[in-house]
């Protein structure tokens, strides 16, 4: 079963890295969510990120995602590696974002540890740090 849900994570990171290069189009990023995310999703920012919250349905988490793009100015997505960690999923995304005072891109590689329930993401967690996400999956002590 762990095996089918990174596949399941996976196919989601590619999707939404797809999405993201091909246009943005919100009514496509509806039906991919609705394809990987379980009705109610329970997606959870890191506390380090500015108005942290918690987010319930897949609605509100496309809410969420879709202001991501507007605030920080998203300009690439790439999916990386994704682990299996026994009941959670650890997955890591690289995100390049225009830098406020620069101008120019800044990465930052974020990780996720996510749980998948009757092959749908039922909840995911978004971590700055990728040795707490690893910590958080039993993968480090």
């Amino acid at each position: 079963m762990s095996q089918e849900n990174v596949e399941i994570v996976r196919g989601w990171l590619d999707t939404w890295v797809g999405w993201f290069e091909s246009g943005r189009d919100p009514g496509r990023l509806a039906v991919l969510a609705s394809d990987y995310m379980a009705p109610g999703v329970t997606y959870e920012e890191d506390p380090v990120w500015p108005d942290a919250g918690t987010y319930h349905g897949i609605d509100a988490v496309l809410r969420r995602f879709t202001e991501y793009i507007n605030l920080v100015h998203i300009e690439g997505v790439e999916a990386g590696e994704v682990t299996d960690a026994g009941d959670l999923i650890v997955a890591e995304v690289r995100i390049a974002m225009l830098g406020a005072k620069t101008g120019e891109a800044v990465e930052f590689l974020w990780t996720y540890t996510l749980r998948v329930e009757n092959g749908r993401i039922a909840h995911f967690r978004a971590w700055y740090d990728p040795k707490q996400a690893l910590k958080a999956a039993g993968l480090r002590e």
